[in-house]
């Protein structure tokens, strides 16, 4: 009886997650870009590269003389969940904006998630490499593991890190269990692509951050912590547990007493903040 409910509940998550596809396009056309910053200083353009298994995206707004800023996106997403930043004014004044698709989202979706954070850092590294100058990294959710790990492994390349509401702590990981059903068949074959790239990644993240603690000590650049004291999908003490491990840098944290996980949309002047401060 207790296996039954189970399949059930399975099945309904599948379908569920199958029908939110339809409406989650993580996919921002060309025609809906050319509209959402029509009247702005820039429009976005877009850039492909290839690493060594997959095409990888992200597009540019700005000078490129100006100091370089790459937003990192959470789990699922894609890059124009920070397409609000890439025509903020203040933002453009100083900074060469990027926002990528991270692997298995968006146009960098062939060939499905990475499942190593340090995977997902090396696909990063040709956009790093390409810049001018040392970038602010500003990730968002699992982006705030994945640009931690860009500092532990390319120090060089990196100016400093704004790590907004980060899944950083391997012990405040939840289990997750449902995801476990939906990593087979025949659930996995129901759900849509971005939420099995999440399930994929998703899945060894607490593994893969317990491997990454002991590195913290090799971070060379100064660091921004923004989050919510609300954030029911990643808890607070994230915050906290990323101060300790920050402590031979200078860390500035950015608090919020009633602000969720969401913060690009709930609060992006904070992540504006956390810039200016991390760029100084």
């Amino acid at each position: 009886m207790k296996f039954q409910k189970l399949t059930i509940i399975m099945i309904s998550l599948g379908v569920v997650a199958a029908g939110v596809s339809s409406c989650l396009n993580t996919r921002m056309s060309d025609t809906d870009m050319t509209a959402y910053f029509a009247g702005g200083r820039y429009l976005p353009h877009r850039q492909f590269y290839q690493t060594t298994n997959r095409k990888m995206h992200y597009v540019e707004a700005g000078n490129d003389t100006l100091p370089p800023v790459l937003f990192v996106h959470g789990s699922p997403g894609s890059w124009d969940n920070f397409k609000a930043f890439l025509k903020d004014t203040l933002l453009l004044n100083r900074f060469h904006l990027l926002a990528v698709d991270r692997p298995g989202f968006g146009f960098s979706a062939d060939n499905g998630a990475e499942a190593t954070l340090k995977a997902q850092a090396e696909a990063l590294l040709p956009i790093l490499k390409k810049q001018r100058q040392p970038v602010v990294l500003v990730g968002h959710s699992y982006g705030g593991p994945v640009i931690v790990q860009a500092a532990i492994d390319y120090p060089q390349y990196v100016k400093a890190l704004v790590v907004v509401a980060g899944s950083v702590a391997p012990d405040l990981e939840p289990s997750n269990w449902y995801r476990y059903p939906l990593h087979y068949p025949p659930l996995r074959w129901v759900i849509p692509s971005f939420f099995r790239s999440s399930n994929d990644e998703l899945l060894p993240l607490k593994a893969e951050l317990t491997k990454m603690s002991p590195d913290w000590s090799k971070i060379r650049c100064p660091a921004v912590i923004v989050q919510g004291e609300k954030d029911v999908l990643v808890p607070a003490d994230n915050a906290r547990f990323a101060v300790k491990k920050l402590r031979h840098v200078r860390v500035t944290t950015i608090m919020k007493d009633d602000m969720n996980h969401f913060v690009p949309w709930s609060d992006p002047d904070l992540i504006v903040e956390g810039i200016l401060r991390a760029a100084k």
